[in-house]
């Protein structure tokens, strides 16, 4: 299995955290690849199918590849989901949803039959941002005020959400719907996400130590605490999960290059 991210070109860059492929060898077994939440709405062409939106997730997804199959995807800001697709993006939250059921059809037909009969991974992910390039003119900016709470809880600060409510200068309770709809979770599930996410991405840089002090590190009050969410997002324990994957949310360390 070799996966790449991309760093997109300077017409989408605002809109996607990356793009990336997924190849898996003809002569290779099946693979099982574990997707876990990561705050992101991404658009996926699964080999030759149809493309697909699938929406934020708050639980892991198991997903068997045949030998063969290479997986394309763009991976979009959490603030833009919804002004890409066109829908709010809470509709999408544990869903996937055929492209063509949002966006006109021979638009994306055309796109997906270009894609299909190219064979080059990195040429694949090029018809894909021009298919997300041709639509920019008809995509409205993001919401600045979840554009700003996106920012301030991916930030790495502990943040209370009523404090930053206050802080916007909006009622709690609006944060959260307008949160709802553009990012697909409340501000709180988001925040909890996040922090998995910087759990996955100080473990996956090599650091060492108790699970106690990775916990903190990361944002978590204990070790217990870390463990509850931990099973909750992948499915696994932490010992079955730290070092072994990449974090999603927090850019494209790897990008260009083959993780095998």
């Amino acid at each position: 299995m070799i996966y790449r991210e991309y760093t997109p070109p300077p017409a989408v860059a605002d809109l996607l955290i990356c793009s990336w492929t997924l190849a898996v060898g003809r002569d290779e077994p099946v693979h099982q690849q574990r997707v876990l939440p990561d705050g992101c709405t991404d658009i996926v062409w699964f080999g030759d199918a149809p493309p697909t939106a699938v929406g934020p997730m708050t639980r892991p997804v198991l997903a068997t590849i045949e030998p063969g199959t290479i997986l394309v995807g763009l991976r979009f800001r959490p603030e833009f989901a919804s002004r890409v697709l066109g829908l709010p993006a809470h509709e999408l939250t544990d869903r996937d949803l055929p492209l063509a059921e949002l966006w006109r059809r021979p638009l994306v037909d055309i796109a997906s039959n270009r894609l299909r009969r190219e064979r080059v991974a990195a040429r694949r992910v090029a018809i894909a941002h021009s298919l997300i390039a041709s639509r920019t003119h008809a995509i409205e900016g993001p919401d600045a005020i979840v554009r700003h709470a996106v920012s301030r809880l991916t930030s790495g600060r502990s943040e209370r959400i009523a404090q930053l409510a206050r802080q916007i200068g909006i009622s709690e309770r609006q944060l959260h719907r307008r949160f709802e709809a553009s990012v697909g979770y409340s501000p709180k599930t988001f925040q909890r996400i996040v922090r998995f996410q910087k759990l996955l991405a100080i473990t996956e840089s090599g650091t060492r130590g108790l699970l106690g002090d990775v916990s903190l590190a990361a944002g978590y009050a204990d070790q217990a605490h870390m463990t509850r969410e931990v099973v909750e997002f992948a499915g696994v324990t932490p010992g079955a999960l730290l070092g072994r994957v990449a974090s999603a949310l927090v850019g494209s360390a790897q990008t260009d290059q083959a993780v095998r």
